[in-house]
This record gives structure tokens, sequence and C-alpha cells, in this order.
């Protein structure tokens, strides 16, 4: 039996400068933190209460506000019993998309509690949107409550959490009455992306299932990305290089402020594995060792979107030519489903030799069959501008990093 009357899932929702975190680390851990990290696609936070005379379990999904975010929404709030949706009553623009959010909410979670609250009562001064305008847009909107708190001095914050719980139990017990839900909903969670994919909570870890059949292999959850190096992120093409470009405080085994309930790990896993299908197995989406391990077990047991995938995503990531997606395809022996001719294609791609610069210093990794055929396919190096035959000597510097310029019309080659 589980320890909780109820585990609770509650997305906070609302635009950047809303303070939605920090109201957040107001309620979890009753004090007010000044420099919060930019939520990347969405933090978890986990609070137990009792309420009402009930221990609930509330796991709290805040969602990053920046609208480049926004299109993830849909995938993380799936589950939810409840949402808050958090505006700054200093900035009427924070309220502007408020009909877009809730939109997204009921076509995806259903008709679950929506609790509207004005944030920073502590600007009184600087107040933009009044507490009664507040209150009808709760209204017209028919949302199941209002507030004003403050995520500073703490005003309200918890006041705020317990309406939205009373909605969230209200609704859930009216649920189990109508054999909607099931009671219990911790021990034993399952989750099917599709006819093929699985996931289930096992003795607290997440397990991934392919054709019935566990995969044994590591996977992470989150990307612990400073406010101040957001920016470096903008350009990454793939999973891969924003984990290469963190450091390794989230990895297993080393100390961290941050932790995660195993049901809501659960739950993280569960939604990107369904965008990551909804995406047509796109292995960027995922790290490269959870990406290729799954996409082969997708394809032996007969998903016809794997196997059409399949061969596609390792010659994309072939061509990507970065350093260590390219060893992986190389170590794993994934260039074996690749016939001779594809094979061939990929190597005399412009983009695969223009991206050659990037990993030439692991070429001490390269099996020497592949570097002997690079080697060949550079002696017939022509330029992708003009298409004249560049010559061998300089087509050769290639291999040592060097940038390199057409002796025709002087485009950047390389």
């Amino acid at each position: 039996m589980t320890d909780y009357d109820y585990t609770l899932k509650v997305m906070l929702l609302g635009e950047e400068s809303s303070q939605k975190t920090a109201l957040t680390h107001q309620y979890v851990s009753g004090y007010f933190a000044e420099d919060l990290k930019l939520t990347i696609g969405v933090d978890f936070y986990s609070k137990t209460v009792n309420f009402e005379e009930q221990k609930v379990k509330m796991q709290i999904w805040d969602f990053g506000g920046e609208e480049r975010f926004r299109f993830l929404l849909s995938q993380y709030c799936r589950g939810a019993d409840g949402a808050i949706f958090l505006y700054d009553i200093t900035n009427r623009n924070t309220l502007n998309h408020l009909s877009d959010w809730i939109q997204i909410m009921r076509e995806n979670a259903g008709d679950i509690p929506i609790v509207l609250a004005g944030n920073k009562l502590d600007l009184e001064e600087s107040r933009n949107i009044s507490y009664d305008e507040g209150l009808q847009v709760s209204r017209d909107s028919n949302l199941s409550g209002f507030l004003e708190v403050s995520g500073k001095t703490g005003e309200n914050v918890e006041e705020l959490f317990n309406l939205v719980l009373h909605s969230m139990i209200q609704t859930y017990t009216s649920r189990i009455r109508q054999g909607l839900i099931k009671p219990e909903r911790i021990n034993g969670l399952e989750f099917r992306v599709n006819e093929y994919l699985d996931l289930k909570l096992r003795n607290a870890k997440t397990n991934i299932y392919v054709g019935g059949k566990l995969i044994n292999q590591c996977k992470y959850l989150l990307l612990n990305i400073p406010n101040d190096k957001i920016r470096d992120y903008d350009e990454i093409e793939s999973i891969d290089e924003a984990a290469e470009m963190l450091d390794s405080s989230m990895e297993r085994g080393r100390s961290n402020v941050h932790y995660i309930s195993p049901d809501t790990e659960f739950w993280g896993h569960c939604s990107n594995l369904q965008a990551w299908y909804e995406n047509d197995y796109d292995t960027r989406m995922l790290h490269r060792n959870l990406a290729f391990t799954l996409l082969k077990a997708l394809v032996e047991v007969g998903d016809p979107i794997a196997k059409k995938v399949f061969k596609e995503e390792i010659a994309l990531r072939l061509e990507s030519g970065y350093p260590s997606v390219v060893l992986h395809l190389i170590n794993q022996y994934y260039l074996k489903y690749l016939t001779k001719g594809e094979l061939n294609t990929i190597l005399e791609n412009p983009d695969f030799i223009k991206n050659l610069s990037k990993w030439h210093k692991h070429f001490k990794h390269i099996p020497k069959w592949l570097l002997e055929k690079i080697k060949a396919k550079l002696k017939d190096l022509k330029c992708p501008y003009c298409s004249m035959k560049i010559p061998k000597a300089l087509s050769q510097k290639i291999l040592s990093g060097k940038s390199i310029k057409c002796e025709y019309c002087y485009s950047n080659i390389i």
C-alpha cells in the first residue's frame, strides 16, 4: 500500500516574467530565491502535505514561460489533475495569452481545475492590473478560483496551493466515484506509447520495454542549464550536443540538490518518449545511447515507423559530423546496416565533407577501412559552389582540421 491518500500533478503555467519558479521555491522550501535558472521545458518539484485530514503528495510541474518552449506543453500537461496560471500584476502583457494556455490544458488534460493567480503583490505601488480585473478575468474564463500572491514575501502562497488542492481533490474523488480512474496510481505505474513501446515503474525505477522485452539502458531526465548560459544553447541541433555542453552534476552517483521522486521521473520519461514517437523517432530528441538502442529494438519487433526511419537516422546523424554521435555509430557497428552504395553517398555528401573538421581529432578512433574511404573521397572533392575539382594537396588539409577556400571561386569550402 502507498503512504499517500492522493498523488496529484499540478501544472504551473504563465509567462516568463511572472516568476513561477520563485513562487514554487517559496512554497516548497519556504524562502525566496533571488538568482534562479531559466526553466528549460519543465522543472519538477514535489511536496507532501497534510490537507483536510488527507496525506497528499503533490507533483508540481513548473513549465517554462518562454514562447519557444510552448510547443512542449501538450506533452507535459497529460495526466495533470490541476493547474495554476500565474501572471504579473505589474505587467499587463502577462495576461495576453491566458486563453491559449487554457485551451491547450483543456485539450490535453480535460476539464481539470485551473486557478488564476496574480503574483508580485509586494509591488503594489507598480500595479498595472487591479484585483477586480483579475477576478473578472477568472470568472470570464470559467476558472476554479482566483487569488493574489507574493512569491517574494510568501503572502498567500500556501493559500493558493491549498485552493487548487481542494479543487483537485474534489474533482479526483468525483472521478473515482464515477469509475473513471482507480484510487491507486503510484505503485505499478504503466504508460503505453504505442503497441511496441511501454514504460513501467517497478521498484522506484522507470523501465522501458520494447515488444514486452526490458531494455537495460541508462537514461537521464534533466538538463541543468544556468540562466547566464542559456543563449549558448540557441544553435544546438540535438540532445547530444546539449548534454555535452553541461557539467556532470546531474549524473547518478554525484551529490546534488535536485530530487525527483520516482513517479515524477517516470512521467517525465513518458512525456519524452511520447514526444519522440510523435516526431517519427527523431534521434536528435534523445541521447544517442538511448535513441539508437530503442530504434534498433523497435525495428526488430516490427515497428513500421522504426523500419522506415532507421537507416535514414543513421545516415542523417553520420552526415551531421558531430564527433560523439559519429563515433557511437561506428563503435556500435550501426554502419553495417547501410549498403555500400548508401555509405558512399554519405561520404560524397558536401555536408559530410564540410563537417569533417568537427571531429578530425577523433580520426585515430575510426576504423582503418572507413578512414581510407574518407581519404579516397577527398581525392575527388569538388567545390559545392562552382563544381571545380579541389587539388589533392588542398583537400588533404581537411584532415588536419584546417579551413580551405576554393582556388577558382574563392568560396569557403570548410
